[in-house]
């Protein structure tokens, strides 16, 4: 498998959002695009819902009481900054890795219990053989993981994953 890594721009989620690494992940694919945007801008103009995380932010990004929110959800603003917005939820590790090669875009991913986190999000920024590379919000680094250990994690989150 040809190897990609993108070099998208780190950006920490805290102290501004403790939960809100979704929206920073998101901001960090769209300062990739060239989209002049910023983390704390992007939250409050995301939508909110009291309880659905397709429909919008459940709970509060900037408090430590946040939940989540979903590709669905985040659809229109990803299109708003990027000129294009698209779901790649269910799809396999190997259509990641064709979508990195091929358009040059990374992918914001939601993982199941990484980070200490039931539910967490990451840029995936390459994908070759054996690795995963990603950028975290959490831990604000760039890193890699064995490609069977991130499928694992992904998988418990239905392989939720969004890109333009």
């Amino acid at each position: 498998m040809q190897s990609t890594k993108l070099q998208v721009p780190l950006i920490p989620q805290r102290p501004e959002l403790p939960t809100g690494c979704e929206i920073t992940a998101v901001t960090m694919m769209l300062r990739y695009a060239g989209a002049d945007v910023n983390k704390v801008d992007l939250a409050k103009e995301m939508p909110y819902d009291d309880d659905d995380c397709n429909k919008g932010f459940v709970g509060n990004p900037f408090t430590e009481d946040g939940n989540s929110i979903y590709p669905p959800a985040l659809m229109k603003l990803v299109k708003k900054y990027a000129g294009n917005a698209i779901d790649l939820s269910g799809k396999l590790i190997d259509d990641l890795a064709d979508h990195l090669s091929k358009t040059g875009h990374p992918i914001v991913v939601w993982v199941g219990q990484f980070d200490g986190f039931h539910t967490h999000a990451l840029v995936v920024t390459g994908v070759d053989d054996s690795s995963v590379y990603y950028n975290d919000c959490w831990t604000n680094e760039k890193a890699a993981l064995d490609k069977g250990d991130f499928v694992s994690s992904w998988s418990m989150k239905d392989r939720m994953a969004l890109s333009y």
